[in-house]
């Protein structure tokens, strides 16, 4: 990795905390034990991630990706600290099987194959504040495709600032957990701060 990627990155260790300031809404940051993966801002209200941030490199784009792994999502990726701050405040996080037999995929915001260059960041995407339920056509092929497109922005421009946004409801509930009416997906020239690629799925 050249010098200049390093220190994005390293800028990006002390800078990827953003302003979490909605009324039940609440910071979280997934990190192994050299960075932070992604960090988001988790929708206690509708029980999903409302905003999910994180860095891609062409680096670790074109890694020896690792098998994927055959995981549970757990409540504790994190180390436990968003669990225990929704039981300060009164919430809770859905468990895996909340969406098991619903006819919903737990689709992933922050993508497993976005950091499959080892098992242990593999499986720290398996987060349950890390998933919406998404229809299996959104899940493994729209929303898919959408993925497929940031990893090509990655190793195109080197290394780019991904966003995902969901604050739109269909109505309808898995438990109690909201459905997104669509998932927003902005792509960002981290050198430039240019928009480079944006999608709106909708399920």
């Amino acid at each position: 990795m050249t010098k200049k990627l390093i220190l994005f990155l390293l800028f990006f260790r002390i800078a990827f905390v953003f302003t979490c300031d909605l009324p039940g809404h609440f910071e979280f940051t997934v990190s192994n034990e050299e960075e932070t993966l992604y960090s988001g801002c988790y929708d206690a209200v509708n029980m999903g991630p409302h905003i999910i941030t994180y860095i891609l490199t062409k680096e670790r784009v074109e890694s020896v990706s690792v098998r994927r792994p055959s995981a549970t999502f757990t409540q504790n990726r994190d180390g436990g600290v968003l669990q225990s701050l929704l039981a300060e405040n009164g919430y809770s996080l859905p468990q895996h099987s909340d969406y098991t037999n619903s006819g919903y995929d737990r689709g992933h915001m922050a993508p497993n194959a976005d950091f499959n260059d080892s098992r242990e960041n593999a499986l720290l995407t398996f987060f349950i504040a890390n998933i919406w339920p998404q229809t299996p056509v959104v899940n493994r092929v729209e929303w898919l495709k959408a993925e497929n497109e940031t990893r090509k922005m990655a190793v195109e421009y080197i290394i780019v600032k991904v966003v995902i946004i969901v604050d739109e409801f269909s109505g309808k509930k898995l438990k109690d957990i909201q459905i997104p009416l669509n998932f927003k997906r902005r792509v960002y020239n981290l050198e430039s701060g240019e928009l480079i690629y944006t999608i709106d799925v909708y399920q």
